[in-house]
Parts: C-alpha cells; structure tokens; sequence
C-alpha cells in the first residue's frame, strides 16, 4: 500500500511538473504573439521618422507611411481580439490593448500634426512651427515611453505568474 501511495505521488508530481511546464511554455507563445504585433507598430513607427527626416519625400511618401501606422495599429487591435486573453486571465491583452490604443492616439493626434507639418511648403516654416514640431515630436516620446513602462509591468507581472523570463 505504502509503494502504491508512493507510486501516485510520485506520478502526481510528474504531471503537475509537465503541467506547469506546458502552461508556461503556451504563455511564452501568447507573450510572443503580441510582442510581434508590438513590434509591427514599432517598424511602421521607424518608417514615418525615415520619411519624415528624408528632405526630398513626397507628399504620397509621407501620407503612405502615416497612413501604414494607422492601419497597422488598427490590425493589431483586432489581432488581439482575436487571440483573446490567456486561458481566462485578461492581464496581459488589456495591457497589450493599451499599449495599442495610446499608440492610436498619438498616430491620430501629434503625428498627424507633424505629417500637416513636413507637409507645409518651405515657405511657410518658421521658428515657431520648428519649435512646436520638436514639442510634438518630446509629447510623442514622453506619451510612447509611460505607455511603454505600464506595459512592461504587466508583462513582468505575468511572466512571474507564468514562470517566464523575458530577454532584456
């Protein structure tokens, strides 16, 4: 009887084991499959500032890559709604959908206002336009970087609830 009990404890800690591991490894894919949305957004991100330095880009240039920001965020919000949260556990899609829709707003909002901007004829460019062209571009990066920190914390936070180590 004793080698019977021993024997299905034994069994029983097996398939906890390889429960748990299973579990975090499937939070590791659900983790990674957001980051790639993430990093999506990101990319469209670094193809508006390369067109935004470029001197010679066109007006179809730089409406296209604003453009391409927009609907790439916008994808990677149903993308979320399509994966859905972790077997029941919302924390890190709402954090995700946060991130995304504070992307939104500043896409719809401060670079809106530079594409107006580099879209003014040479002109009409004065310091104060100049200035206020670096004051969206700091709303930007201060907007972008507190959306950033919250998402990170609840990435932390469900890797520690799902035994995962994120690559810094």
């Amino acid at each position: 009887m004793k080698i019977l009990n021993l024997y299905s404890l034994t069994l029983l800690a097996v398939l906890l084991l390889s429960s748990c591991a299973r579990k975090a490894e499937e939070a590791a894919e659900y983790n990674d499959h957001i980051v790639e949305h993430q990093l999506e957004i990101i990319e469209s991100f670094d193809r508006f500032d390369s067109v935004f330095v470029d001197s010679v880009a066109t007006k179809d240039q730089i409406e296209f890559v604003y453009v391409n920001m927009q609907s790439t965020i916008k994808s990677s919000i149903l993308a979320l709604d399509s994966i859905g949260p972790f077997q029941k556990d919302p924390l890190l899609e709402v954090a995700a959908r946060d991130l995304f829709k504070a992307y939104d707003q500043v896409v719809s909002n401060e670079y809106r206002q530079l594409t107006d901007i580099k879209l003014l004829p040479a002109e009409s460019i004065t310091t104060a336009i100049v200035d206020s062209s670096f004051s969206i571009q700091m709303r930007i990066h201060d907007i972008s970087k507190a959306a950033q920190e919250k998402f990170l914390m609840a990435q932390d936070s469900f890797g520690k609830k799902y035994n995962l180590l994120f690559e810094e």
